[in-house]
């Protein structure tokens, strides 16, 4: 078992890849050797180049990438064997890109593989996201490896250390989080109610609608979401706020060991409680941005900016609403 909820899911295709990768290393432009170094920056350079645009002079590339002329002219022809890209001569006025194949030309860049972490699947919004985005990226010819962790605050923290490209988390907690890390930032935005339908008070007792003085309240430190709107529904109460996995909440509720809680509406056990709406103005206004997926990277990273760039969210979007209405088995 992994630390934090961490589960991971390694598809067989990856294993495929690792030993492909290993075949490759054995030819002249293996991804190790000098002249695949060339071609992945190469590479690189040219996905942010834009159709029938010029591309950079031989002599500027060689000078940025500290190589000989001929090496560029090398590895420029084999990219076009490669059919990744097709060029041009216009004599004296430059070459230029007339075409480039995405797929052929991310896999010269090195960039056929991706990492993300998501919220564990225990809902069929989760599941469906999970889903559209395993798909989106099937389609580009892209390896997406997913692992699942409990708690935004862990995810991107995960992120922020390198562990993984992409930390998928509602918008409000990459805000907060963005606002401290200003190396951070949101790679694609999917609207309100893609991350959660919504939050409410889950209650031990049924009789009870609000919070009051004296109650024990569970809050999972680790969830911005969450603990912050404990903190709206709490403020100028006298509680004690007891600190659980966000998993354990439901089970502390039902054992009697908490008073109160708030749960995401859309997990499978949330209507088995008595649960009743969120009742200070402050977090229903903050449920807009909770309510939101955003999949959040590192500002540095523009091979990641330029692939998500490419994938449709409206597409990812469908996807998941075929998974709440069980119209699409999850796959991811």
């Amino acid at each position: 078992m992994f630390p934090f909820g961490l589960r991971v899911r390694i598809p067989i295709y990856s294993i495929l890849y690792f030993g492909m990768m290993v075949n490759i290393l054995k030819n002249d432009y293996g991804l190790y050797s000098k002249r695949g170094l060339i071609l992945q920056k190469l590479a690189e350079k040219l996905l942010f180049v834009e159709v029938n645009e010029r591309i950079p002079k031989i002599e500027d590339l060689s000078i940025d990438l500290q190589v000989g002329r001929g090496t560029i002219q090398t590895s420029l022809q084999r990219l076009v064997e490669l059919k990744a890209i097709s060029l041009e001569s216009r004599g004296h006025l430059g070459t230029y890109l007339r075409s480039k194949n995405h797929h052929e030309l991310l896999k010269s860049a090195g960039m056929n593989q991706i990492t993300a972490v998501m919220p564990l699947p225990y809902s069929k919004k989760y599941e469906g996201i999970a889903t559209g985005l395993t798909i989106a990226f099937e389609e580009l010819h892209i390896f997406f490896n997913i692992a699942f962790m409990r708690g935004s605050s862990l995810r991107i923290q995960a992120l922020q250390d390198g562990r993984y490209d992409l930390a998928l988390v509602s918008k409000y907690s990459a805000n907060e989080h963005m606002r401290e890390d200003k190396d951070l930032a949101i790679g694609l935005s999917f609207g309100e109610h893609s991350y959660v339908s919504g939050h409410a008070l889950m209650f031990a007792d049924d009789t009870h609608t609000t919070i009051e003085n004296g109650m024990k309240i569970g809050v999972d430190p680790s969830s911005t979401d969450q603990r912050t709107l404990i903190v709206a529904e709490t403020t100028g109460k006298n509680v004690e706020l007891v600190e659980l996995n966000y998993m354990h909440l439901l089970s502390n509720l039902h054992a009697g060991k908490i008073d109160a809680t708030v749960w995401n509406m859309d997990e499978k056990s949330s209507g088995e409680v008595n649960n009743r709406p969120l009742t200070t103005a402050n977090g229903t206004m903050l449920e807009g941005e909770m309510s939101e997926a955003v999949c959040l990277m590192r500002k540095d990273n523009e091979k990641l900016a330029y692939i998500l760039q490419l994938l449709s969210v409206e597409a990812i979007l469908s996807i998941q609403k075929q998974v709440e209405e069980n119209e699409l088995i999850p796959r991811y």
